[in-house]
């Protein structure tokens, strides 16, 4: 028989492309796998990006429609950690938490009372002359339609005679009157106005309570909570640590973002309140503490504040110049504080650029509206914290970052 010649491996030939597409049992290398596949793939990635956003909407949706709940949580939680310096110095004090904590709440109830208390006549006066105020407003808009409007509607009332002129034939006679219809609107109902008034009362008066009650029970339990976080961040060292130090950039965080909000109103009140005594506006000090208020609501806080001094500019002297000078003056402060104070304390608190608060305060205003633009940057500030921490969310906190 004759010998059998095995020729070596690596001198078979090679299987080209085309003979392994022909034959089926040929497998292609995963480098160069067919195009449906790689079409199949992508599209298991696209889908897994998909599912991805749904925990978000969720999320979302959740913030929405539990606002009623989650905002007095957050409130609480702010004013807690506002509170919390005073009732650790009195604890140094050798003074019980369970007593430090009601009579750091008595102190501030007593405080803000004490407040109202001396602005009382001056805030009584300022609401008495609301009726006036409004009487004469309703008389000046009065005036102005019976005089005919402004230019735009003379323009239109010029063009709709015309109109008529050119449509009507000539040498047609004058059609008959038509007698109008006037169709008569139901008559304002007070009690409506005052029932809904009243329940809205009542409902804020239930938000207030469970505020002040949330916050004494968050200042009683001290860091309880923060120590049970950490057991639940799992038995290792390391995810432990990590918890830990996000909790302490979120304490401060909020603590300086609190001194920087107190500083920036304490400023714009003490601003509009040497403004509108110059100008001579009534009442310099419930402007100015109306002013410091509205100023921590971003952009529309301001703006309220600007057209109310001008209509009261123009109420009480009677002109227009006095009306622009309280306007002017309001929007000056408004600048400064929106160019000068928020800009630069708030950068340096938040270690946030302007876009990322811009950004923060269209979501957050848009999911829980005035409270949403309130709250804005101390939440942002707080998820910037856990993104610094957390390696997949990096990207995010370095968007966030100034």
């Amino acid at each position: 028989m004759p010998p059998v010649h095995n020729e070596p491996a690596a001198a078979a030939s090679p299987i080209t492309d085309a003979q392994a597409s022909e034959n089926p049992a040929v497998e292609s290398s995963p480098s160069r796998a067919p195009s449906p596949l790689r079409a199949a793939l992508h599209s298991i990635d696209r889908s897994l990006a998909a599912i991805q956003i749904v925990p978000l909407l969720m999320v979302i949706a959740a913030l929405w429609l539990g606002q009623t709940v989650i905002i007095p949580i957050v409130l609480a939680i702010l004013i807690s950690y506002a509170l919390e310096p005073a009732i650790h110095r009195l604890q140094t004090w050798h003074i019980p938490r369970g007593i430090a904590v009601p009579v750091v709440l008595l102190l501030v109830a007593a405080s803000l009372g004490g407040s109202a208390y001396q602005l009382r006549g001056q805030a009584v006066a300022f609401a008495d002359r609301l009726p006036v105020a409004a009487h004469k407003v309703a008389q000046a808009i009065r005036r102005n339609a019976i005089d005919g409007g402004g230019t735009v509607q003379k323009i239109q009332r010029a063009a709709s005679e015309i109109e008529t002129a050119a449509a009507a034939p000539a040498g047609d006679s004058p059609r008959p009157a038509v007698a109008s219809v006037r169709v008569e609107e139901p008559a304002f109902r007070w009690r409506d106005w005052v029932w809904q008034g009243s329940s809205g009362a009542v409902f804020l008066a239930g938000q207030i309570a469970a505020v002040a009650f949330l916050v004494y029970y968050l200042l009683v339990a001290g860091d309880t909570y923060k120590r049970k976080l950490v057991r639940l961040a799992g038995p290792s060292m390391s995810a432990r640590k990590t918890t830990v130090q996000i909790l302490d950039e979120i304490d401060r965080q909020i603590a300086r973002f609190l001194w920087a909000r107190l500083g920036i109103s304490a400023a714009v009140g003490a601003m509009i309140w040497i403004a509108f005594r110059w100008i001579g506006l009534q009442d310099p000090e419930v402007w100015a503490v109306l002013a410091a208020v509205l100023f921590t609501i971003p952009y529309v806080g301001p703006l309220i504040l600007i057209a109310s001094a001008g209509i009261a500019g123009f109420l009480q002297f009677g002109t227009m110049g006095t009306a622009w000078a309280a306007g002017g003056a309001a929007a000056g402060v408004a600048a400064i504080e929106g160019n000068v104070l928020t800009p630069v304390l708030m950068g340096r608190v938040g270690e946030m650029n302007a876009l990322a608060v811009f950004v923060s305060l269209m979501f957050w205003g848009w999911i829980w509206g005035v409270w949403g633009l309130l709250l804005a940057v101390p939440i942002t500030a707080a998820l910037k914290a856990v993104c610094e921490r957390v390696d997949d969310l990096n990207g995010v906190a370095e968007i966030l970052r100034a």
